[in-house]
């Protein structure tokens, strides 16, 4: 049965080539040889993006936050599992300057979130600092 889904989702040539073999783990195994090295290299440069990914100070923390979390699904899918830590850890990391008393205060306080509830609470966080901005402003000019 599992033989049969395989073949039914894999392209026709594909097709032809593994519809001899005995059992559904030859052709898994045969496809991994076949294509396991695009795997890695796919998996090498989201990872690369996701170490270089920093956040520029001014672009919109959830933009960036989507495109960390973006990267981290691509790592899953291809088989490099982060644990949620090491997930908000990448994320804290890459956030700029004008976050740091949200991170100082994330590691004292010693949070846990997962990275929907961390998106939401540096979204507040960005909205504090453009309302605090505005009023600055306001009472120098």
């Amino acid at each position: 049965m599992a033989k049969c889904y395989i073949l039914g989702l894999i392209s026709n040539v594909l097709q032809q080539q593994h519809v001899g073999m005995a059992s559904s783990m030859d052709i898994m195994h045969n496809l991994r040889e076949m294509f396991g090295q695009q795997n890695r290299s796919a998996r090498q440069i989201a990872i690369k993006g996701l170490v270089s990914t920093k956040i520029v100070e001014g672009t919109p923390v959830k933009d960036h936050m989507l495109k960390m979390m973006g990267y981290l699904k691509e790592l899953e899918v291809f088989g490099a599992m982060l644990d949620a830590e090491s997930q908000v850890d990448m994320v804290l990391t890459s956030l700029p300057p004008s976050f740091n008393d949200f991170v100082m205060n994330y590691h004292m306080n010693k949070l846990s979130m997962m990275l929907i509830e961390l998106l939401n609470h540096l979204q507040s966080t960005e909205d504090f600092q453009k309302k605090n901005k505005k009023i600055l402003l306001r009472i120098l000019f």
